[in-house]
């Protein structure tokens, strides 16, 4: 066992040194949405898997709602992110786990709406539900019978366990596990001192009820020592209903903590106190297959009570993905106009993608009963064959994050995005946390935005504090101070509040920036899991767009300077002819040409402009095959007042200038569906979905077919049609028509090989513009592997 160890902290490092070959610098890039996934065991016995975001999102549906291979999870994303930025084949795998299957998580179809792709090993039951902070998703796995753990060890701990030699498998590999006892609620007491029998022996069942609750959940999430430090203080109580189900897992946990002496002890203590208990033959058989691979003399097993002092060593793990796919795309536009009564044709022949995108994702992890330690890495790496495109890398997470569970502190260092605190973006930094009064926890962080290009990266401090963490009912307030060039750019305070319990839960985020006395976000979202059978959800969202800061002066703002050309032989400025020449604004340069900070102030206001959504969408399950479903969603955007100089003959001020643009107006949106399951073959999944949208401008019709089968071991077919159909106030009418096709093929459980192409027929007739017709022919090829 030690030499398998010292292989995996042999390993470690030499395989992080080869991923950080693979990038080494950083430029803006497609920005990764899935931060991290963690695992941790529920209340109720099952595993939540922790699917954190880069953004604020809003859950709103998944499917299927049985056991599968797979599960597509939706969801809305609430922050200032472009489609073109979301990342198609983003992919993260689930930290290693004995108690629930392992699973890989894809993003998938970015553009046409934002959902991930959740594949498991092996069939799984699950349920989903939004996570606490509005940054998360909560994946509930139930536990795998241990029949069916053929080659894991039946324990619990999140990270893989460290393997004996193959010549000697761990105890316990097929045996299973005896069922942990259930806990009864505690039960309320007369106050003061107990004083008959009956409440002695109640107060011992309450405190044996708390502590073993602690050590379930403390074995089910790999904390051996904290398990065994909680089953000892059920057995020093006085004699109550759990003593010989704490007997029983104290061993268990003994055992999984390497102690196999003390293990036997624990084991040969209960059938000497309870030789007819309900778990008696499990215990002889664990006793006899201990005894026997790890034979020990009597006299040293029963030494074994006053041997060496706990074990505390480290456990390692290193897990990750690395995928990489190639993209083309090719497309051929025919144009037909009329000039003078004579049709004339034309046509276009471009390659339009060519690009091959590189996605790696490692988390190296080593942790013991108190500590848990993780370095964390996500790189995004794009190069483009195409001539004029540059090659791009992006670094999406390089940190070293600490966690003490006796404590209750963490710390997190290094290239990280945040997720509270008021920052907005990925930092270099550290942000810290430190739990008291068992329902509080302080927060701070500071660094510098790294999502920046232009002028100096802002750098920023935050202070907050969350409450209730441990309750249906909590939040967190926070405020953050925000600096670049010299001048404060962001000044807010702001929080959440949440109360969540089974079928219920809301969340509603505010941010209000001090400096500009503007609000700067406010959403409300929420769902319902009615008894009739009927999820509703429901989202309002009014944001700053961009967010509020000084930076929205000159966001985007390009000034022109005008030098008059002389005739070259009088040497005389010639009338009304110019050399024009641009550059970016500046907050820099604003203030070098005399503008004061409320100046800056009162530009940005008129540079930004206020987003309102809101989402209606209701889902009813049939039958558990099928589940038929509809949202309705209303947007508009704000107009912008006229900003910054114009001197005439295409001349601006410094701050560059911005004509006025009037507001969108409202934008409706209904969309109906019907999804089903295991209606082809075993284990598929399909959907159709019509959508109507109008606006003051536009009015579009839109039909998804959708079908995910199974076709044969380790093969998966993706099929979907797309039909659009868009009209205009002016009259023109676009029409396109998308078929897709995605083969997927599980070469090993480690390893996967994706094949996708498609093609989209447009038909263009502007009222005053020639018509079109585009074939855009695509496809991609790729792996991924898992390790």
């Amino acid at each position: 066992m030690l030499s398998h160890i010292r292989h995996r902290v042999r390993s470690t490092p030499t395989l992080l040194f080869r991923i950080l070959l693979l990038c080494v610098l950083s430029t803006q890039a497609k920005a990764e949405l899935i931060s991290d996934i963690s695992l941790t065991a529920a209340h109720n016995g099952e595993v939540d898997a922790l699917i954190e975001f880069t953004v604020p999102v809003q859950y709103v549906r998944y499917f299927p709602n049985q056991k599968s291979t797979h599960v597509s999870i939706f969801f809305n994303i609430l922050g200032n992110v472009p489609s073109s930025d979301r990342l198609n084949y983003e992919s993260h795998r689930s930290p290693p786990s004995d108690l629930v299957v392992g699973f890989t998580i894809t993003t998938r179809d970015m553009k046409a709406g934002p959902r991930i792709e959740v594949s498991f090993r092996r069939p799984a039951r699950f349920k989903v539900t939004a996570g606490k902070d509005g940054h998360s998703i909560l994946l509930h796995i139930e536990p795998e019978a241990p029949a069916r753990q053929e080659q894991l060890p039946p324990s619990l701990p999140t990270p893989a366990p460290v393997q004996p030699p193959a010549a000697t498998p761990s105890p316990g590999i097929k045996e299973g596990l005896p069922a942990f006892p259930g806990i009864e609620p505690v039960k309320p007491l007369a106050a003061g001192e107990p004083r008959t029998l009956e409440e002695r022996i109640q107060l011992a069942n309450n405190q044996a009820a708390v502590l073993m609750t602690q050590g379930r959940d403390a074995l089910f999430s790999g904390q051996m020592f904290a398990a065994i430090e909680a089953f000892n203080g059920v057995l020093k109580l006085p004699p109550n209903q759990y003593s010989p189900d704490a007997q029983v897992w104290i061993g268990i946990a003994r055992e999984r903590s390497g102690q196999i002496s003390r293990a036997m002890v624990e084991y040969e203590t209960y059938l000497k106190l309870y030789a007819d208990g309900k778990d008696a033959a499990w215990v002889k058989q664990r006793l006899a297959r201990l005894t026997r691979l790890h034979p020990v003399q009597p006299e040293v097993r029963e030494a074994a009570p006053q041997a060496a002092p706990v074990q505390t060593g480290f456990q390692y793990s290193t897990y990750g993905s690395l995928s990489s796919y190639y993209y083309h795309g090719a497309s051929q536009t025919d144009t037909v106009a009329t000039i003078a009564g004579v049709q004339t044709p034309t046509t276009l022949s471009i390659t339009d993608q060519s690009t091959l995108i590189s996605n790696v994702s490692l988390t190296a992890r080593a942790y013991n009963d108190q500590f848990d330690n993780r370095f964390v890495f996500q790189d995004f790496y794009s190069a483009s064959f195409l001539s004029g495109h540059e090659r791009q890398n992006r670094l999406n997470a390089a940190y070293y994050d600490v966690r003490n569970r006796r404590y209750d502190y963490s710390a997190r260092l290094g290239r990280q995005s945040a997720v509270g605190g008021g920052v907005l973006g990925r930092f270099d930094g550290l942000s810290a946390g430190y739990g008291f009064l068992q329902d509080w926890r302080a927060n701070i962080a500071t660094g510098r935005l790294a999502d920046y290009s232009l002028e100096s990266k802002p750098s920023f401090y935050s202070l907050g504090m969350d409450f209730g963490v441990h309750e249906a009912l909590g939040g967190s307030v926070y405020a953050i101070n925000q600096r670049a060039d010299g001048l404060t750019e962001r000044k807010a305070a702001g929080g959440y509040l949440r109360y969540f319990e089974p079928g219920l839960n809301t969340l509603a985020t505010l941010d209000y920036d001090m400096q500009f006395k503007q609000l700067n976000i406010f959403t409300v979202q929420g769902t319902l899991n009615h008894e009739s059978g009927i999820d509703y959800n429901f989202l309002l969202d009014q944001r700053k767009t961009p967010t509020l800061s000084i930076r929205n002066a000159v966001n985007g703002a390009v000034y022109t300077q005008g030098i008059q050309n002389l005739d070259p032989g009088t040497g005389l400025p010639i009338q009304d002819s110019f050399t024009y020449i641009s550059a970016p604004s500046t907050i820099y340069d604003l203030l070098q040409n005399g503008f004061t900070l409320q100046d800056l102030i009162d530009l940005a206001k008129k540079r930004t402009a206020t987003a309102n959504l809101a989402v209606f969408g209701m889902t009813k399950l049939i039958r558990n095959k099928w589940q038929v479903g509809a949202d309705v969603v209303v947007s508009n955007t704000s107009g912008m007042p006229e900003s910054g100089t114009t001197l005439g003959n295409g001349i601006t001020g410094r701050e560059g200038y911005f004509a006025a643009t009037a507001a969108s107006g409202n934008t409706w949106a209904v969309n109906g569906r019907l999804s089903g399951s295991d209606l082809f073959t075993a284990d598929d999944s399909s959907m159709v979905s019509l959508g109507y949208s109008t606006s003051k401008l536009v009015k579009g019709v839109s039909l998804l077919l959708y079908n995910r089968s199974p076709l044969r071991t380790g093969w998966t077919m993706d099929s979907n049609l797309r039909l659009y159909r868009q009209s205009d106030s002016s009259g023109g009418k676009v029409n396109t028509i998308s078929p897709q096709l995605k083969f997927s093929y599980q070469l090993r459980n480690d390893m996967a090989l994706d094949a996708e192409g498609g093609i989209d027929w447009t038909n263009s007739t502007p009222a005053a513009a020639p018509s079109s017709k585009t074939t855009r022919e695509y496809f991609s090829l790729g792996f991924r592997w898992d390790f």
